[in-house]
């Protein structure tokens, strides 16, 4: 599927910043199919249209983009979620892509690395900002775990996945399978207790296992 088959809803209750990521995302080729400010408004937009991509800020004026995001994977788990905030909490953070999301981006990045988490997601991968890797890592400083849980070949996989790369790259890059890859990423996310990759590429980083 081309990018320009990509659709997309934007939940930004900014008017500004909504019009301008929409913006950025039409000129890109993505077909924006609505935009909107809340998270009712997110979530009936969302369940309405069906897009490939729902870009939810965090925080919403009648709610969390989290529980929204929690509240649309329970009717879809194959909507692909991308959270979008200005906070910069860790833990707010962890709990964020503890909620299904598939990608986390930073309204202080740039947009070239929103548009690759767009891109990411919409392909049905995984996108974790290095911004968020940066606070993550920051907030859980230590050595390396004495005892790892995660191989070598595990750890390989989920850096990549972080930086937005696919399953067939990622098997192309490491001269593997596509099913070998996903063997890997199954292994790792049973060993750290997360349901989506996203996630386990943060828990990765809280205990040490990947570096930045």
């Amino acid at each position: 599927m081309s990018e320009t088959q990509r659709s997309i809803v934007v939940v930004e209750d900014h008017p500004t910043v909504r019009e301008g990521l929409c913006l950025v995302l039409e000129r890109e080729g993505f077909s924006v199919l609505a935009r909107v400010g809340t998270a009712e408004e997110g979530h009936a937009a969302i369940v309405t249209a069906r897009p490939d991509v729902a870009l939810v800020d965090v925080d919403l004026p009648d709610g969390s983009g989290v529980e929204l995001t929690r509240r649309l994977l329970r009717r879809d788990r194959r909507l692909g979620v991308l959270l979008y905030t200005g906070m910069d909490d860790p833990k707010v953070l962890e709990d964020a892509l503890a909620s299904g999301a598939r990608g986390f981006t930073l309204k202080t990045s740039d947009a070239s690395t929103m548009l690759n988490a767009v891109r990411a997601v919409a392909a049905g991968g995984s996108f974790v900002d290095p911004g968020v890797r940066a606070l993550i890592a920051a907030a859980n400083p230590g050595e390396t775990p004495r005892i790892r849980l995660l191989t070598v070949r595990e750890r390989e996989v989920l850096e990549r996945l972080a930086d937005g790369r696919s399953v067939d790259e990622i098997a192309t890059d490491l001269v593997l399978s596509t099913e070998t890859i996903r063997t890997h990423v199954r292994n790792a996310m049973g060993k750290l207790e997360t349901r989506t990759r996203a996630h386990a590429i943060v828990v990765a980083l809280r205990r040490g296992e990947l570096a930045l």
